[in-house]
C-alpha cells in the first residue's frame, strides 16, 4: 500500500466534469462574485455560506465560511490565475480542519458549448486518497447546487 509521500499523482488528483445550462460568463461569475457564491457554495442547502473576503486578482485572497449548526468550516487561499471566462486557478486551504493540512490547488476550466458550459474542476495535491474522496463528495454537492443556481432553480440573492 502506498503512503501519502509515495502515492502516484493520479491517486491524489480529483477531476469532475459537469455540463451546466448557462453561458460560461454566467458560470464564471458564479465562482467570482461573492453575492453568487453565497447562494450555492456549500455541499448542501443546510449550510449558511458567507464570503468575508474575495479579492479577484492574481495574488488576491478569498475566504469562504460555511456554517452547519454550531460547526464552522473555513476555506481560504489565493488566486493563481484568472482568465475570464475561461479559467480560474486558486490555492485551497482549510483553516480549521485538522484532518486537512496543507495547500492544494483547484483549477476550473469553463468550456463554451453553445448556450451551455462544460465545467471541468481539477483539485490536486491531496495528502491521500481518503482526503481526495472526502473532497469529491463535497465538490459534487457544491456542483449540484451550482447547476440549480445557474439554471435559475436555486436560491436567489
Amino acid at each position: 500500500m502506498a503512503t501519502p509521500a509515495t502515492q502516484p499523482q493520479s491517486e491524489t488528483k480529483l477531476r469532475i466534469a459537469r455540463r451546466l445550462a448557462a453561458p460560461r460568463e454566467k458560470v464564471f461569475r458564479a465562482w467570482t462574485s461573492p453575492e453568487a457564491l453565497r447562494n450555492w457554495f456549500a455541499p448542501s442547502k443546510e449550510y449558511q455560506t458567507t464570503i468575508p473576503e474575495l479579492d479577484l486578482r492574481v495574488g488576491g485572497r478569498y475566504r469562504v465560511e460555511m456554517r452547519l449548526g454550531e460547526k464552522l468550516h473555513v476555506v481560504a487561499g489565493t488566486y493563481l490565475e484568472i482568465r475570464p471566462p475561461e479559467r480560474l486557478v486558486f490555492r485551497w486551504r482549510w483553516e480549521n480542519e485538522p484532518a486537512h493540512v496543507g495547500d492544494t490547488v483547484v483549477t476550473l476550466e469553463f468550456g463554451e458549448r453553445g448556450d451551455q458550459t462544460e465545467l471541468v474542476l481539477t483539485h490536486e495535491g491531496f495528502a491521500g486518497v481518503a482526503t481526495r474522496d472526502e473532497h469529491e463528495k463535497g465538490w459534487n454537492g457544491c456542483l449540484d447546487r451550482l447547476t440549480e443556481w445557474v439554471a435559475g432553480t436555486g436560491a436567489k440573492p
